[in-house]
């Protein structure tokens, strides 16, 4: 009894002429091209990185959410609310009024966040 050996569903020399061409043409390519990323050490040239600095993120007092105003160095979670439970009031002008509408912020605290802060959204 004879057995037969199972086909397999790709074998190269099944291929059309139009077949090995395309395979042809795709071995240069991909040749040419790692010959030219390592000829040209793999780097695309060099491309001067312009950064201007950053402005610092400014939080709006007057309007800023919870985790805004918890975001301000020497505010938490609880300093917020009171923040803007009395904001609901009367609006804040300046950083003592925050100071006196959080219950008491440090002076040192105050300096760190004086650039962050903005009490009229018109100021830059």
């Amino acid at each position: 009894m004879a057995e037969s050996l199972p086909e397999t569903s790709f074998a190269l020399y099944r291929l059309q002429s139009r077949e090995v061409a395309a395979f042809a043409v795709l071995a240069v390519i991909v040749i040419l091209l790692s010959l030219l990323a390592f000829v040209g050490g793999g780097k695309a040239g060099d491309v001067p990185l312009v950064t201007a600095p950053a402005a610092p993120a400014r939080v709006f007092v007057n309007r800023a959410g919870v985790a805004e105003l918890a975001a301000l160095p020497g505010i938490g979670v609880r300093k917020a609310e009171r923040i803007i439970e009395a904001r609901g009031r009367q609006p804040l002008q300046s950083l003592p009024d925050l100071a006196q509408a959080a219950g008491g912020i440090s002076q040192a605290n105050l300096e760190r966040m004086r650039e962050f802060v903005s009490f009229d959204e018109r100021e830059p």
